[in-house]
This record gives structure tokens, sequence and C-alpha cells, in this order.
């Protein structure tokens, strides 16, 4: 058993998998084993073959909190987040001293949006382990969709000690301070999560190109565009006066543009990314639609709209602003 999970360590899963399923030839009900091949199919993203394995687990020993964890992780990345949270909590009723369930007890409250909730749940694990860095990470996360900035500082700068070298840390932070409007400092933890894994270019790059240029912007605009979020997480409209200087900013943002074109972050090609496919076509859409309100301000004196012309772009502009809103959504994940 040792060298499957030495080998799932090595994230080699299908080496670890053949082992699994030769030791799993000679005894099927073996728990551990299906555990191993729970956590190789996980890795290879089996997600099916590996909900069925981590079940078999727990009907080979239903008292056995680490197949139940196993279940819950392999739920949760299936997006079936409330289903994960009730095999978790199996786990924690046969386990409640593992600081790790109660971090990925926290993980899930942040998904859901219960950010209280996953603050709870990681000082739970905290109490348990003071410097485990998944339940300050998830912690600081939410501190800081609550607007707790200090606090969510904290627990950053607690992290960097603790893991110095998680890409996740450096990446999700390097998040926070590009939405933020921070973009040297973003900058920096976004590169380092780079070099620490590069498999997360098509994630990163788009993010870290923008905070490249934005670092080239007046600091007015930049204030202007932190002040602007702040009032959106406040469920207010940002106001005229960040459309002005939006307007005003052209010439320095295109000048930003110009200064970076020529910059190696943005020669290379990206793998493709479906995210940013469908913001591009969510951008087209929103341009087509703008255009067309136009021609018709424009024509408005002279020609009478119909009823079926009016409705369509009524609809029209009510799917763009349910898209974008969606859009924003699954950016903030």
């Amino acid at each position: 058993m040792a060298s499957i999970w030495q080998l799932l360590e090595l994230h080699r899963p299908a080496l670890a998998e053949a082992a699994a399923r030769e030791r799993l030839a000679v005894d099927p009900t073996d728990w551990q084993t299906l555990l191993a091949l729970t956590e190789a199919l996980r890795q290879q993203r089996r997600l099916e073959e590996a909900v069925h394995t981590a079940t078999a687990a727990i009907q080979a020993e239903p008292n056995a909190h680490e197949a139940h964890f196993a279940l819950a992780q392999v739920l949760g990345m299936q997006g079936q987040l409330r289903q994960a949270d009730i095999a978790l909590r199996q786990a924690l009723r046969l386990s409640h001293r593992e600081p790790g369930y109660h971090a990925f007890r926290a993980q899930l409250f942040y998904l859901q949006r219960s950010y209280n909730a996953a603050i709870s749940c990681a000082e739970d694990g905290l109490q348990l382990a003071p410097a485990h860095a998944d339940c300050l990470l998830w912690r600081a996360l939410s501190q800081e969709r609550l607007d707790q900035p200090a606090a969510a500082d904290d627990d950053f700068q607690r992290l960097l000690r603790v893991a110095p070298e998680s890409d996740l840390v450096h990446a999700r932070l390097g998040r926070v301070l590009f939405n933020r409007y921070q973009p040297a400092a973003a900058d920096r933890h976004l590169t380092e999560a780079l070099r620490q894994n590069p498999a997360l270019a098509p994630e990163l790059v788009p993010l870290l190109r923008e905070a490249r240029r934005q670092q080239l912007w007046p600091e007015w605009l930049l204030r202007s565009e932190r002040q602007g979020a702040a009032r959106r997480a406040l469920g207010l409209d940002p106001g005229l006066g960040m459309l002005f200087n939006r307007i005003r900013a052209t010439g320095a943002v295109t000048r930003a543009w110009w200064h970076t074109r020529r910059d190696p972050l943005f020669r290379h090609r990206l793998p493709p990314n479906p995210h940013s496919r469908w913001r591009w076509q969510l951008k087209v859409w929103g341009v087509v639609l703008v255009i067309i309100g136009g021609i018709i301000g424009l024509t408005a004196l002279s020609v009478q709209l119909g009823l079926p012309a009016m409705t369509g772009l009524v609809v029209g502009s009510g799917l763009l602003a349910i898209a974008r809103y969606l859009q924003e959504r699954r950016d903030e994940d």
C-alpha cells in the first residue's frame, strides 16, 4: 500500500491505479486499496468511477472516515456541494479532529457564498492546527468577501510564512490583489504562482497581462476603479463619475497597451480557455447591441420601431445582462 500512495504523491495516478487493481483482484473488499484507487481516479478526473469506488470503500468499512472524506472530495469536484457536505459531515462525525476536514468544509461553504460559516469552519480547524494552510486560505478568502481586508491580509501573511512555495496561495493572493486594483503586488504573486506551476498559464496569464498594463495607468484611474469596486461590493451603482473617469482615461489606457505590446508576456499564444472564449463572445454581443441601440436612437425620429423589434431588443439586452452577471459570479469563484 505504501508504494501506491507514494505513486499518488508523485502524481502518477495511472501506475497507482494499475497497482491498486492488482491488489483488488485478490481481495475486492479491501477498503484501503479501494480508497487508494479512488484517489487515483480522482487525480485522473474520472469522477464517476471515483464516486463508485469511494462508495464501495464505505460499504466495505462504514466507519472509515477517510472513505467518507474521499467521497466528499469527489462530489465537490463534480459540483455537488450539498451532497459533498453530507459525506463530509459523516467523516467529521467519525473523526472530528482532522483539520483538513474542517478546511474542506470551509471551502464548500465559501463556494456556496456562506462566508461566515466558512470562517467558523476554518477556525474550528485552526484550533486543532494553528498553522494549517488550507484553513488559513479559506478564512482569508472569506474575510475578503466580507470586506474585511485587514483580517484577510493578516491571514495571507501567515500563509506566506507557512506555505511560501504553494502555487495555490500565490495564485489566490494574486487574484485578490488584482481585484483590489493593486497591479504591482498582483504581478509579483501571479508570476510566482506561474513559476511554481506553469500549468496555470491559461488561467493566470490573462490576469497577469492586465496587471502588467494597469501598472502603467495613472494613480487617479486606479483609485477610481477601487472606489467603483467598493460600491459594487455594497450593491451600489458605481456612478457617473467612474464612467467619466474611464472616458477620460482612454489615452492613458491606450498608452499602456502600446508600451506593453512587445512585452514577452504578450507574445505567446495561450492554450484555448473556454472561459476566455465565452468572455470574448459576450463582449462581441455587447458591442452588437450597443450598435443596434445607437442606430435605433439615430433613426427613432424618422422610423417607428415595431413591436417584434422592440421585444427582440429588450430580450437581447436582458439576456446580455444575465450573462454578464453569471460571468462575474463565475470569475469570483
